[in-house]
């Protein structure tokens, strides 16, 4: 920011609300002012004085201004806030490397010689946000930190990404975030960020003329009322005008320029332009070209001054206040935007482009970076000049993993330049810009460009019509148009004129899968045997296990589990490759963990989605990053893995967020939903079903295939349990229906047992008789262990509601067996609480305490908390103490019993660490760690932190002696 702004008057409730502001910063929380008003309104100049109240406070002031000719260099506004505050203060001897190398995507000053930072997808830009939020926590650990970024309607895409991001999921310390753009010309995503309650909007409204009198000090009453009939009650306009001199003058001279700014007021500043020495308006017209805050030796550089020049001219800008310093030495800014606006738009257009041209050499010979160079190449490049052609290429893949928005502008800009003739490079291009497209959610502009990017191809090119037919389809179905991704792929299967080839095999793949968004299972059969044979005849195998694990997902989909089995120890070829040679068959991944996780394989389901994300991680493929995450949810959810649930499912909601993929987001919401719901928190669950169901304008399908099938099951559930019961149980029928048709054969017993407990609560045991025959039904035909663990859990409810709590039990005790042997840890402790409810109703009180203890136990472990309380208050009913004592066996005790992030958590904890600094340093939430704390002091037998720091630093003495004797 420009130092020495003027005087603030007329502007007192406004500076009120300054001063709450900055006293609301004791709360130590994140809290936002948006200041909103037309150019020249004196939004600049209340953040002046807001810098200087919170700097008299003893408060951290950074700030940054976006510029109007450098909104396409990433994270502009927040360099120019952060950058040279951060390197000041050395952080290398401080911080940790993965913090650091997150930021230096982000801050240049942070990017050491000869080190790159590590690989990153478009549609992993929250863990940049992360970092930032991160730095900020940071800043703002000794005192509160007040960042006030400016003009923000001038800012690129990925400074306001940030700024949503932050706005979203705030730093958990004393930030103040003052934040300034022209009235109506905020940038969606900023508009829409800034529509929380915690975002306090200052609208800036024209000065009266007492204030404009008071603001323009000694003037007569004349020149003061015709200056403010000129003027209005804009502050710059006012003060421009007066800085001319005669008014009148100024009028005769005016004429409405291309800045929008008043006759009269443009007229002022030619005057004021026209008083500068040949070197002086030199140095201007190039300092406008530069961009803000601009450095003089590259001014003169471009205005082709010397030095000496240069810096005689630059002091004569600064005595007429035309540029003024910033807070950074060697940096200077326009004394307004509107008169570097002005500057710019008085120079000649011949001039511009040579001027434009001059600065991409200085900053080439000075080493900046493709980026920083790309808008001067942009405004002097000629059609076909190949040097510019690959540096806006190079700049476009330099940006694209953070700002995905910019990386768009410089492929189009490169297209322009690209002959019409050189259709291969035009093809590929477009591929580039379909993919920085899709990570930004410009869904129906990708689609679009991909149409081009087909057309572009030679008749001969069959590989590549087939992969880029099969991306246009993914793109129709996550727009939800279903049915023309299907007719897409049937005419390019019906117009392949040889099938048994490798193209033919990968669009029957592609057509395979796409029968499982609308549940036509025969055309995936029909279609997945017919690629996995020819791929068998072809003898490829990456092909081959490719084919196998697609169709392997749609027989486990279809509940035909033999063939499902043998077909998925064929797709196991896949772990046989590198993955280099796996990289093209990354959907085979995807296809084989859902696979195994309806096939009760869920280590090796996990296992597969982890490979898959570090492939996409490594090739810079990340179209299948949400889904591949999202496998990961059921087989955790399944082994109670709650708190690793639900970490992985906000992760991908943000990651969907970023991207602003209606499919994705709609999908990763309601995996959320069920994250929430199997950890008891049925509010969250309930509102992550509504926004599901709001995003993606539908309560079922569409989503190939995940558990639960849409939000609207888990929504009438988690209502039910809620005590909605009727709503709750005619939102059941109505998004399912009695046969459960919108639901795969495996998913189906979860139903059955929430219909049956809808009946009995009504008290209808015929009803739930029914429910559950039919659950036992479809577990027998699918002869899965977890069909059949809920299945006699369901019977076994039916019995106890009956009066049989014997044979009750002894379901309920079979259905643990059952879950137990394929590792469902979450759905044995549910069966283990049925039982326990059985024995006790049985008079067993013994085996009851014991069963219900376990399940407590397990319960607890796993982070499900709504139902381990249900089981405490069986206990007290028992007259037994509820609060387990300590691990459940031996193997479940000690520190090897802890995971990765438990034994990480456990050494911070030693390290005298509270919650929120360990949830700061590990970017979890407090929620997170304390989940996380509960598993640890039951893993180690403890009641407390400082006997979970006690049986570290008993561990680590044991392992030094140990190290000692040998």
């Amino acid at each position: 920011m420009a130092v020495g702004p003027g005087p603030t008057v007329g502007r007192q409730p406004e500076l009120a609300r300054l001063e709450g502001a900055l006293d609301a910063l004791d709360g130590g929380d994140l809290t936002c002012l948006a200041l909103e008003g037309e150019p020249g309104i004196g939004k600049t100049r209340l953040l002046g004085e807001l810098r200087s109240r919170a700097e008299a406070r003893g408060q951290l002031v950074l700030g940054g201004v976006a510029a109007e000719f450098e909104r396409d260099l990433p994270f502009g506004v927040w360099i120019d806030a952060l950058d040279a505050y951060v390197t000041a203060q050395q952080p290398d001897a401080e911080w940790d490397a993965v913090l650091l190398d997150e930021l230096s995507g982000v801050l240049p000053s942070l990017r050491r010689a000869g080190h790159a930072p590590d690989a990153a997808l478009a549609d992993e830009r929250y863990r940049a946000h992360r970092a930032v939020q991160r730095l900020l926590e940071q800043l703002a650990g000794d005192r509160p930190l007040v960042l006030v970024l400016d003009d923000l309607h001038w800012s690129d895409g990925a400074s306001i990404e940030l700024i949503a991001a932050l706005l979203r999921r705030g730093p958990a310390a004393p930030v103040l975030l003052a934040l300034s753009f022209r009235r109506g010309q905020a940038p969606p995503r900023l508009a829409a960020a800034l529509a929380v309650p915690h975002v306090e909007t200052l609208r800036l409204e024209p000065l009266s003329r007492e204030a404009a009198a008071e603001l323009l000090g000694e003037l007569d009453e004349r020149s003061l009322a015709d200056v403010y009939a000129l003027g209005g009650g804009n502050p710059f306009y006012l003060e421009q005008l007066v800085r001319a001199g005669a008014v009148r003058a100024a009028v005769q001279l005016g004429g409405n320029g291309t800045t929008g700014v008043p006759a009269a007021v443009a007229a002022s500043l030619a005057e004021e332009l026209a008083s500068l020495s040949p070197p002086a308006r030199a140095l201007l017209d190039a300092a406008a070209v530069a961009g803000e805050p601009f450095e003089p030796d590259l001014a003169a550089a471009i205005a082709e001054l010397s030095e000496g020049e240069g810096l005689d001219a630059l002091d004569e800008l600064l005595g007429l206040d035309l540029v003024r310093p910033t807070r950074v030495p060697r940096r200077f800014v326009f004394r307004h935007p509107l008169i570097r606006q002005a500057v710019y738009e008085s120079t000649r257009g011949g001039w511009r482009l040579a001027a434009h041209a001059r600065a991409a050499v200085t900053l080439e010979q000075r080493g900046a970076g493709a980026a920083e160079r790309a808008h001067h190449v942009e405004h002097s490049a000629r059609p076909g000049d190949e040097d510019a052609i690959a540096l806006l290429l190079a700049a476009g893949e330099e940006v694209t993993a953070r700002a995905p928005a910019t990386a768009t502008h410089w492929f189009e800009t490169a297209l322009g330049l690209l002959p019409a003739g050189d259709r291969e490079r035009q093809s590929n291009l477009r591929v580039s810009l379909a993919s920085a497209l899709r990570s930004l959610g410009e869904l129906e502009r990708c689609r679009t460009t991909l149409l081009e990017a087909i057309e572009l191809l030679p008749a001969d090119a069959v590989a590549g019509r087939v992969e880029l037919t099969t991306r246009c389809a993914a793109v129709e179905h996550w727009l939800g148009r279903h049915e023309d991704a299907h007719r897409r792929l049937m005419r390019a299967w019906e117009e392949l004129s040889d099938r048994e080839t490798p193209e033919g095999v990968a669009l029957a793949i592609e057509l395979a899968v796409d029968g499982l968004y609308e549940l036509d299972l025969a055309q995936t059969l029909s279609i997945g045997r017919d690629a996995l044979a020819t791929a068998e005849r072809l003898g490829d195998p990456a092909l081959t296990a490719a084919a196998a694990a697609a169709l392997a997902l749609g027989e486990a989909a279809a509940g035909e589990i033999p063939a499902a089995r043998k077909h998925r120890e064929q797709a196991l070829a896949l772990d046989r490759l590198t993955d280099e040679e796996l990289a093209p068959q990354l959907e085979a991944l995807y296809y084989l963990g859902w696979a195994e996780s309806y096939l009760e394989h869920y280590d090796e389901a996990v296992a597969h989605a982890d490979r898959g994300i570090a492939i996409a991680r490594a090739t810079g493929e990340g179209r299948l990053l949400v889904p591949l995450m999202l496998v990961k949810g059921y087989p955790f959810e399944m082994q109670g893995r709650m708190t690793q649930a639900r970490e992985l499912c906000e992760t991908a909601v943000e990651a969907a967020r970023l991207s602003a993929n209606p499919h994705y987001l709609f999908w990763a919401l309601f995996e959320l939903a069920w994250a929430r719901y199997y950890s008891g928190d049925l509010d969250g669950t309930i509102a992550a079903c509504e926004e599901s169901a709001h995003v993606g304008r539908r309560m079922v399908g569409g989503t190939m295939p995940s558990a639960g099938g849409g939000p609207g099951w888990a929504l009438a559930v988690a209502r039910f349990e809620a005590g909605e019961h009727e709503r709750g149980y005619e939102l059941m029928h109505a998004v399912c229906g009695d046969e459960l048709e919108q639901k795969i054969p495996v998913e189906r017993c979860f139903d059955w047992e929430m219909f049956t407990l809808a009946e009995l609560a009504f008290g209808r045991l015929d009803g739930a008789a029914a429910y559950a025959e039919r659950s036992e039904r479809n577990a027998a035909e699918l002869g899965l262990q977890l069909p059949a663990a809920l299945a006699g859990r369901t019977r076994a409810a039916v019995l106890l509601a009956a009066g049989e709590p014997a044979e009750a039990a002894r379901l309920a005790e079979r259905s643990v067996a059952a879950a137990t042997a394929i590792g469902a840890r979450l759905q044995a402790a549910f069966s283990r609480h049925l039982m326990g409810c059985a024995l006790a109703a049985a008079d067993d009180r013994a085996g009851a305490i014991a069963a219900l203890r376990e399940a407590e136990q397990d319960l607890d472990t796993c982070g499900c908390l709504r139902v381990r309380d249900e089981v405490r208050r069986e206990l007290r009913k028992l007259g037994a103490r509820a609060e387990p004592r300590g691990p459940a066996t031996a193997e479940d005790a000690g520190l090897g019993a802890l995971t990765k992030r438990e034994l990480e958590i456990a050494l911070l904890v030693t390290d005298r660490k509270t919650n929120r600094e360990i949830a700061d340093e590990l970017f979890l939430s407090g929620k997170t760690i304390e989940s996380h704390l509960r598993n640890i002091f039951v893993k180690l037998g403890a009641s407390s932190r400082v006997e979970v720091a006690r049986a570290v630093e008993r561990a680590q003495r044991d392992r030094d002696a140990d190290a000692v004797s040998r």
